[in-house]
């Protein structure tokens, strides 16, 4: 008869739960703080498996493992948009002097998911202070 195979996520689940079993058998005292290294393995393990499943088997709350993985996805997200650019000088693909009246089109996206889009037919519309004021807007 065989067994049934443990995934690897199951399986890096019963190692944190045995550093977890071995913490609080060597803690000082019973009101020391959970390490932030242990919240951060549980928080992680709880993107991949069901939060209840995570925090019954390391014997955490299930309301603050979900706060912490919450907590950590805002700060994920802010230093994202904090790392993008507030600005992007465009240069023109398109001869200054051009015969062509097809016009072109910009499409912008800004981190929180706005969007403008512009369709023009200049050869070399004023598009900088439109764009910079799109873009810093919040």
């Amino acid at each position: 008869m065989s067994t049934p195979q443990v995934s690897s996520v199951e399986q890096e689940l019963a190692e944190l739960s045995g550093r977890f079993t071995h913490w609080r058998a060597s803690r000082a005292s019973a009101q020391e703080r959970i390490p932030q290294g242990l919240w951060d393995e549980a928080v992680r393990l709880s993107r991949r498996l069901p939060n209840s499943h995570v925090a019954k088997t390391l014997r955490l709350s299930p309301g603050e493992l979900k706060r912490r993985r919450l907590a950590q996805q805002a700060d994920a997200s802010s230093e994202a948009v904090e790392a993008a650019p507030s600005f992007v000088e465009l240069t023109p693909l398109w001869p200054a002097s051009g015969a062509s009246n097809a016009g072109a089109e910009v499409e912008l996206e800004r981190p929180d998911g706005a969007r403008l889009r512009i369709h023009y037919r200049q050869s070399q519309p004023p598009l900088v202070e439109l764009v910079r004021t799109f873009l810093e807007q919040p």
